[in-house]
């Protein structure tokens, strides 16, 4: 469940900026708890995707905070306004080998969905912030939120290839177990080179 909205009625770089913190505050807690929720379904490379977006989300939220900082001489607040609870309350009093194949197939498919569904806000928040900034005559700020949503873009390329395989696949749990090993080996790789 995900209950936080960017606020679009924004009028300076300054509400902009915070408000870009506090969606990125937003992702690290989806992420970090996406990592878990696959983590606990034992579906390892699902949750190696979810670290590396982690950090890398992690290493971006850095980034953004030290642009601020050098294009506009200011601190920006850490702002949060919002509730992220991406396990369900049942999985809370449960044990990991209790869990049923019915169970992990909706689990896959409701988890990909909402990942979907946040990145796709994300690209399209984004890109208004990016147009905002250049109405109000920021370009430079408006290439920094450029990249920012080449980075989601290039998110939902990947996720749009791994759902339509799971789609294809009809989610079939042995078809999911058996690319756990790939994705886990390749994610792995890819948190080695965040920051680099």
């Amino acid at each position: 469940m995900i209950q936080f909205k960017s606020n679009m009625d924004t009028n300076t770089v300054e509400e902009i900026f915070s408000q870009i913190k506090s969606r990125q505050i937003a992702a690290l807690m989806f992420h970090g708890q996406m990592a878990d929720y696959f983590d606990f379904l034992s579906l390892h490379g699902y949750k190696r995707l979810h670290e590396y977006q982690y950090f890398d989300e992690s290493a971006t939220f850095r980034k953004t905070g030290r642009y601020y900082i050098n294009h506009h001489g200011k601190l920006l607040p850490e702002a949060f306004d919002g509730d992220i609870r991406m396990i369900p309350d049942a999985w809370l009093t449960a044990n990991r080998m209790s869990v049923g194949k019915s169970t992990k197939q909706k689990a896959v498919e409701d988890g990909f969905n909402q990942y979907h569904e946040w990145e796709s806000d994300t690209k399209a928040v984004y890109e208004r912030y990016a147009m905002k900034l250049r109405q109000m005559g920021h370009e430079a700020d408006a290439i920094f939120v450029d990249g920012l949503v080449e980075d989601v873009d290039h998110e939902l390329k990947c996720l749009d290839r791994i759902i339509l395989d799971l789609i294809s696949a009809g989610y079939d749990m042995v078809y999911i177990v058996e690319s756990q090993k790939a994705l886990h080996d390749k994610y792995k790789k890819m948190i080695k080179e965040i920051g680099r």
